[in-house]
């Protein structure tokens, strides 16, 4: 069962002027293990179809969330604790490690170790604005595409701690990179790709056309298949199946999908080897 969102977007651009400018100077609260993230408004989404309606203040309930993936070694002690089946990739050498992010669970798995934990997944708005901050900067570091910062390369997942510039104003560590990450938001696709369904203004813009040009040259003169719009998608959602949100870059990924804005999806029942997660809870 999906949670329910408990935010709500502030109706226009104009609302900054409530106070998203006050939460500047949010106060930065770190655990070892959790980061806080204060209450407010914060800029979320972008002109990129994928991901969010924005830029465009929304209202945020304060929250904890891990400061780190969930690794290996904590997702084995759920395992050992409740019979519940191993990750796939568990005797996987070069993704077994105990520090690695785990990779290869299913969206219901990693929502069943966060209730073990006494915790859930967050959900997309939650996870961009630890990631983002309340001002909308692109990357959890800030508007620098400097992508040297975070793990987007390699063979495999890395250690959870191993890229300090990887990290958000909260103090939340590997949003851009190394694994991207299950979120709760779960959708039942109707044929087309996996989004909340209606018309998305985003798409005729002039930005938008100007970002989708970028991309196509990026490309090789061809849109990245995340791009296309729903009547041109090669690989259809099967119509009625259920899907849920992933966040974040990773190893596996293209440098364009760092933008912490950036939204991707799969189905509910299927895993890869660069898809983990991390928890969230209530305040």
């Amino acid at each position: 069962m999906a949670i329910q969102l408990k935010t709500t977007a502030i109706a226009a651009l104009g609302a900054v002027a409530l106070g998203v400018g006050a939460y500047a100077a949010f106060p930065l609260s770190a655990s070892k293990d959790m980061a806080f993230v204060t209450s407010g408004p914060a800029v979320l989404g972008y002109v990129y179809y994928t991901g969010l309606y924005g830029p465009m203040p929304y209202l945020v309930d304060d929250f904890w969330i891990d400061t780190f993936e969930v690794t290996n070694a904590k997702y084995q002690e759920f395992v050992t604790a409740t019979g519940h089946a191993p990750a796939a990739f568990v005797d996987e050498d070069d993704l077994n490690q105990k520090d690695q992010p785990v990779t290869g669970v299913l969206h219901s798995d990693a929502t069943a170790y966060c209730e073990w934990a006494g915790k859930r997944l967050p959900t997309e708005i939650e996870w961009e604005k630890a990631a983002r901050g309340v001002e909308g900067q692109l990357y959890p570091w800030g508007d620098e595409a400097d992508y040297s910062r975070a793990h987007l390369t390699g063979d495999a997942p890395i250690t959870v701690a191993s890229y300090e510039g990887d990290i958000s104003p909260y103090g939340v560590r590997g949003m851009a990179g190394n694994v991207s990450e299950w979120v709760s938001d779960v959708r039942v696709a109707k044929g087309g790709r996996c989004f909340d369904g209606g018309a998305d203004p985003r798409k005729e813009t002039p930005e938008m056309m100007l970002i989708l040009a970028g991309l196509k040259e990026m490309n090789g003169g061809v849109l990245p298949e995340m791009c296309l719009p729903p009547e041109v998608d090669p690989n259809p959602h099967i119509a009625g199946e259920p899907c849920a949100y992933i966040k974040g870059n990773s190893w596996n990924g293209r440098d364009h999908m760092t933008v912490s804005s950036n939204r991707m999806w799969d189905y509910t029942n299927a895993y890869a080897e660069f898809v983990g997660f991390r928890c969230a809870r209530d305040e």
